[in-house]
């Protein structure tokens, strides 16, 4: 039975393996109920149809107090998928 994952769903899943910080994409697969091998295609899918790599974020744990307070400001009040939506604060 072959699964077909809506865009929406393979969008939030490598902003999840982009961001897992020291955790493996194995893991964040088996988080997600995904073959491990699903989400490395998605992975190459996005890089080449990009055509640059993806840049490894930083976890919000590793950023400044300064971009914390930014992405407070930011997100306060949104919900759903406004807040899927938001990208965190350029990185210095």
């Amino acid at each position: 039975m072959v699964i077909r994952y809506s865009e929406a769903f393979i969008e939030q899943a490598l902003f999840k393996v982009y961001s897992r910080g020291t955790r493996t994409v194995r893991s964040v697969a088996e988080e997600l109920n995904v073959n491990c091998h699903t989400v490395k295609n998605w992975m190459k899918r996005k890089a080449v149809g990009s055509g640059v790599l993806p840049v490894k974020e930083k976890r919000p744990q590793d950023w400044t107090p300064e971009q914390q307070l930014i992405a407070l400001h930011q997100t306060h009040g949104l919900s759903g998928e406004a807040l899927l939506k938001w990208t965190p604060p350029s990185r210095q």
